[in-house]
């Protein structure tokens, strides 16, 4: 019996959450599905997907940012692709992939097409203006797709737009248990890329693995480890992640004079086999869908600090798995660093709760309820 085909389409090939969810999907249902996977250039992801077996199609027209003849050219290329692959199911993801690849599915009547809403650019520091017309055409993505899944139910409730929150269903993001290193072999490792952490291989370790990008508001991590070291505290705090704050990021750190205590390791593949090097995880983020570096971080029984935004308190409850504090707050965040670092019992318990909490993120059962969505959907 013939395989139904799936389609899925993405905006860039680079490594984050939502590259990491198509790679997932796409590996773990090759066996059941003729899996293709469309999307823009040639980077990790592709690569990626090419070396796990998975037929790879690079749209060169597909970009992030806007150009009218390269829109033109997308439209073209997408149509054509969509006419000549035929699937049974078009899976489309972030929002300029998801819009125009909804749109022609509609058109050129795929019997089913699905919209995972990662997070809503509108979410974004922008004009009230600008946010206004991305949530519109968010909206118009939904409204095209035959379901959408939101990947916490924080994103289902932010598109607050007629009609939206009934083609919605709530999948959360699932992950494989991660197999760490263990505890002095991470660290060696973190050695080897920043040598100047030798000399501190055996204090405390906080860390963060995200992109050097505003949204995540690093400055703010640093701002509270500044005050941390103030109040005499030993302690290090690890970065790894790359990206466009990188310069200013460095500035600051040197500027707090926290050369000793903050160190930005840059980009790591499988970084989050270095979880075992932290003590604590901190995730600062201005916002968040449902982060999978928390799911990560709670799958290895780290204790972690976060944000209350977006869907990590779906992941954590504070003082029962971990602390939320309110975003940008240099000084609570501090203060939850500082009662962990000095609480030795109850940083153990929020670890072990968060282990067991974390369980619950497996990438079987996101797999099994995206499937569902596939065979239940209906035009």
């Amino acid at each position: 019996m013939k395989k139904k085909k799936i389609l899925f389409l993405i905006t860039k090939s680079n490594w984050g959450g939502a590259q990491r969810y198509v790679y997932d999907l796409a590996t773990h249902l090759s066996t059941q599905y003729d899996v293709v996977v469309a999307l823009g250039g040639e980077g990790t992801l592709y690569e990626k997907l090419q070396a796990a077996g998975v037929r790879t199609i690079s749209l060169h027209t597909l970009q992030r940012d806007i150009s009218l003849r390269k829109e033109i050219g997308f439209i073209r290329e997408l149509w054509n692709l969509l006419r000549s692959e035929q699937p049974d199911i078009l899976h489309v993801n972030s929002s300029k992939a998801g819009g125009m690849g909804a749109f022609l599915g509609r058109l050129l009547r795929v019997p089913r097409v699905v919209f995972t809403a990662h997070g809503w650019t509108f979410n974004e520091d922008r004009p009230w203006w600008q946010r206004r017309v991305i949530a519109f055409f968010h909206w118009l993505t939904v409204m095209f797709a035959h379901r959408t899944i939101a990947v916490s139910k924080a994103i289902k409730a932010q598109l607050r737009w007629p009609y939206a929150g009934e083609k919605m269903t709530v999948i959360f993001n699932g992950r494989e248990s991660v197999s760490t290193y263990d505890r002095t072999d991470a660290r060696m490792r973190c050695i080897e890329r920043c040598p100047a952490l030798e000399t501190h291989a055996y204090d405390l370790w906080t860390g963060t693995i995200a992109e050097l990008h505003p949204v995540k508001q690093h400055d703010v991590a640093i701002d509270a480890i500044a005050r941390c070291v103030a109040e005499g505290i030993p302690m290090r705090h690890i970065v790894i992640g790359a990206g466009q704050e990188r310069e200013r990021l460095a500035a600051l750190i040197e500027h707090k004079n926290l050369s000793e205590h903050v160190f930005l390791l840059g980009h790591i593949d499988d970084a989050a086999r270095l979880l075992s090097a932290f003590d604590i995880f901190i995730l600062p983020s201005r916002s968040e869908a449902l982060a999978y570096t928390i799911i990560e971080a709670a799958q290895t029984g780290l204790p972690i600090i976060a944000s209350e935004v977006g869907g990590i308190p779906e992941i954590i409850t504070h003082e029962q798995d971990g602390l939320l504090v309110p975003s940008g707050d240099a000084e609570q965040l501090a203060d939850a660093i500082a009662h962990l670092t000095t609480d030795d019992a109850f940083r153990m318990r929020l670890a072990s709760a968060a282990h067991t909490r974390g369980q619950y993120f497996s990438l079987p059962r996101m797999v099994s309820e995206t499937q569902r969505i596939y065979e239940t959907t209906q035009d």
